[in-house]
């Protein structure tokens, strides 16, 4: 059977858990993917159904994660009445605003329209314009509402859910507590430094120091050293 390969990569401007969070809020891809019509995510089973459409032809297909590591990668097979697709996406943190993202497809199309698009390539050229609208998309509001965008955070190892979504955030919102507790606040260590200073109690008067060295005898007058002997 001959199949497609397919392989790109993009930069884009925002931290990489957004990045993460904006791909896997699959329920709103149809609100900026051009030929996708619906998406359904099933967090308890890790897996996503489709429907898009390709040229006049509308087909429905099923999304199996096999492994999920939040803010790193995302391997899945899906299967469908026309073809099946093997894919995996990666995020890579290239600076604290900026991630690249790595997309690789294996498509093997099996209806009529499938293989003809196929023949043309044009579903690479379908891909890297919806990848086009994910990033408008990321650009235009996830980075204004940031906040918005949970995603699917859950762990997958083997097609196996080692750590649910609510698990993964709890113990993510738990670690950035400590953090943020563990950070000395600006000017703590000087305020802790002028309280350890022992000060003067009130009312107390404070000894002034010792002048160096004593002071010389002044000599006793020619009058007074006669008089003595």
């Amino acid at each position: 059977m001959k199949f497609n390969n397919f392989v790109d990569s993009f930069d884009i401007g925002v931290p990489v858990g957004l990045a993460y969070n904006q791909w896997t809020t699959y329920d709103q891809w149809p609100n900026f993917m051009k030929k996708t019509e619906r998406a359904e995510l099933d967090a308890d089973q890790g897996k996503v159904k489709f429907k898009g459409q390709v040229f006049w032809s509308h087909r429905e297909w099923e999304t199996t994660i096999k492994e999920q590591i939040p803010n790193k990668r995302i391997v899945w097979d899906s299967a469908g009445p026309k073809g099946h697709i093997s894919g995996a996406v990666t995020f890579h943190s290239l600076e604290e605003d900026l991630t690249r993202i790595v997309v690789v497809l294996e498509y093997y199309p099996q209806g009529f329209f499938e293989k003809t698009a196929n023949m043309w390539r044009a579903a690479n050229r379908r891909m890297r314009l919806e990848i086009k609208f994910f990033i408008r998309q990321v650009m235009r509001d996830a980075i204004l509402h940031p906040e918005d965008f949970e995603g699917y955070r859950a762990e997958i190892h083997d097609k196996e859910i080692v750590r649910s979504h609510e698990d993964v955030m709890e113990e993510e919102r738990q670690a950035e507590e400590e953090s943020e507790g563990e950070q000395p606040e600006e000017g703590g260590e000087e305020e802790q430094q002028a309280e350890g200073e022992e000060q003067p109690e009130a009312g107390t008067e404070t000894e002034p120091e010792e002048e160096e060295g004593e002071e010389e005898e002044e000599p006793e007058p020619a009058e007074q050293q006669g008089r003595t002997r």
